[in-house]
């Protein structure tokens, strides 16, 4: 009996084929969505011009309270600090974002939205949820209320597992045999 093949008798498909193909799909997803003519479609649809690191942390400033350290922007895009200092830097020419001294600490500043910066990001989010709206539009609304809400929970399991990454080693894998180096 092959792996793609149910047991006589077995009701509902293979877990590991039900695993196997949201993960095919996930894959796919994640590849067509980071598609830069995608990012260029929606930018043109919105009427912005900035890259997507930039509206990664537009993104994330629209939606932190209050205004972030940049530690803090660093460790929710999951990138290093200095990267996330430069993007600033970059926004901050743009006037999409300012910086504002910690009162916490005088040695460290928060990043701002500004009202221009505030309305890049709500223009691409319209046309972001414009283009949904089209794919979705022969959806029935119970079944996009569903994905929605499956979606949802997904998301947020994704988000609970996260910390367990540092936490739990990685199983070993078997290796390929090496082969002796050649003279």
């Amino acid at each position: 009996m092959s792996a793609r093949t149910a047991p006589p008798g077995a009701v509902g498909p293979d877990p590991d084929e039900t695993i196997a193909g949201i993960e095919s799909a996930l894959h796919s997803l994640a590849r067509w969505l980071k598609q830069a003519r995608l990012h260029d479609f929606m930018l043109k649809r919105a009427g912005v011009d900035i890259d997507q690191a930039g509206l990664a942390l537009l993104y994330v400033l629209r939606d932190q309270n209050p205004d972030p350290r940049l530690t803090d922007l660093a460790d929710r895009l999951r990138i290093d600090a200095p990267a996330v200092t430069r993007k600033a830097q970059q926004l901050e020419r743009l006037g999409l974002v300012s910086r504002v001294r910690d009162a916490e600490d005088a040695r460290a500043s928060r990043l701002r939205l500004t009202a221009q910066g505030c309305q890049v990001i709500d223009q691409f989010l319209v046309a972001r949820r414009c283009w949904l709206t089209q794919i979705l539009s022969t959806w029935p609304g119970a079944d996009r209320s569903e994905f929605a809400r499956l979606l949802r929970q997904f998301t947020a399991d994704i988000h609970d597992h996260l910390g367990e990454l540092d936490e739990c080693p990685l199983p070993s894998l078997p290796r390929e045999p090496t082969l002796p180096p050649t003279r």
